[in-house]
This record gives C-alpha cells, structure tokens and sequence, in this order.
C-alpha cells in the first residue's frame, strides 16, 4: 500500500508545460510590447488634422498681408487728402489750384475701405489665436463673414470710384482728386508741385484695393478649403473627440 501510495503521489507530481515556462519577464527583462492599433478614424483624423493646420497657417498668412495692404491704402489716401487740405485756396482767391467744386467721394470711400478691411483683419488675427473647442468649425464661420465682407467693401470702392471719377474726367469745372491731379501729368513744369505726388499715392491707393480684391478671392478660396474639410471629416465618420480638429 505505501509503494502505490508512493507512486500515486508521484504521478500527481506538477509537471512543466507551456505556461510554466520561464519568460523574459522572470529573466529580469521587459515582455515585448507590440505596436498600438490605429483605428480608421484615427487615421483620418490624424490626416485631416495636419490640413486644418495648413488652412489655418494659410488664413493667417492671408489676413496678415490684407492688413499691410489696406494699412498701406490708409497712408496713401491720407497723404492724398492731406495735400489737397494744405494746398485748398478760398474762393477768393485769383488763381486756386483746385476747383470749386471737387469730388471727394472716391477718396472717402477708398479711406472707409482701408480702414474697414484692416479692422476686419485684426479681427481674424484676435479669433484665429483664441482657444477653443471645434476651432476649425468655428473659424469657418468666422473667416466665411468677415472674407465676405472685405471682398464686398473692396469690389464695391473700385466700381464706385471709378465710375464717379470717369464721369468727371472730362469735365473742367469739377473732378476728383485723381482726375484732376493726373490730368496735368506730363506738364509738370507749369503744374503746381505736389500735383504729381498727389496723382500718384491717388492711383496708388486705387491699385491696393485691386490687390485687396485678389487676396480677398484667396480668402474665400481658403475657407472654401476649411469647409471642405469639416464635410470630409463629418463624412468619414469621425466621431466624438476626433471630430473636433484642433488647429494648432
């Protein structure tokens, strides 16, 4: 009885099998740890998130140089109007440089431009760097009203002024500040001294808000491509948190 007993016991004795083998973490060495499993909505986040971040560097870039270009249009109609203060001569007066009646309207609107889409670009610049949640939705909003407007005020200032100005081009008892000035261009030694200049920062500033029209079409272009993305986004069905592109 002891020996089967005996043998009992050493046939119940544990033996080694594959789960009782020494592992690289009992040698003292960290187990292997595989590479994370990205889902496919983590990849098209992680995608469109590094778009996001191109439109918004490519907005900024946009509304920085529209306000040199319409801080630019400021100066150069302000020299403009500046001179012709300085050089207006009262009726009374024999011989005045300027006639009775001159059209500032074009002047006035270029100014009101200028000073309208440099507003609005600080505006873009102050929103763009604010923290927020779904910033690329709601910088889409933000860049649809305000790229709208200054395109508006721009396209508006160029068929006003020109048409104003062409009507009196020809007209010798009135004009504007451009015509009147640029019509004496190239008698410049009987015309009065700070006509050419006056000439030139007029149809400077003109030119500007040319250039304004073109950066603002940029603009619209630019949120055309963040709203883009947003519905590409909505449509892969990102959801939750990865929705929310971040721009950075």
């Amino acid at each position: 009885m002891a020996f089967g007993a005996m043998k009992t016991s050493v046939d119940r004795k544990p033996q080694m099998t594959s789960n009782t083998s020494p592992t690289f973490s009992s040698l003292g060495r960290s187990p292997s740890i595989g590479p994370p499993a990205y889902t496919t909505d983590d990849l098209l986040a992680a995608k469109y998130q590094k778009i996001s971040r191109w439109i918004h560097l490519v907005r900024v870039a946009i509304a920085a140089i529209t306000f040199v270009a319409s801080i630019a249009v400021i100066a150069c109609v302000g020299a403009s109007l500046r001179a012709y203060s300085n050089s207006r001569l009262e009726p009374e007066w024999i011989l005045p440089l300027w006639p009775l009646n001159v059209d500032l309207r074009p002047s006035h609107a270029i100014l009101g431009c200028g000073v309208s889409v440099a507003l609005l670009s600080l505006a873009y610049l102050a929103v763009a760097f604010i923290p927020m949640r779904q910033r690329l939705h709601n910088t889409n909003l933000v860049s649809t009203v305000l790229s709208f407007l200054c395109l508006c005020a721009a396209l508006f200032t160029i068929i006003f002024a020109s048409v104003i100005t062409n009507n009196l081009a020809f007209n010798t008892y009135s004009g504007t500040l451009n015509s009147w000035t640029c019509r004496w261009h190239g008698f410049d030694n009987v015309a009065p001294s700070n006509f050419t200049k006056i000439c030139n920062d007029g149809m400077a500033a003109l030119d500007l808000v040319i250039v304004l029209v073109i950066i603002e079409v940029l603009a619209v272009g630019a949120t055309a491509w963040g709203w883009w993305v947003e519905m590409r986004l909505k449509r892969g069905g990102v959801g939750g948190a990865k929705s929310e592109v971040e721009l950075v």
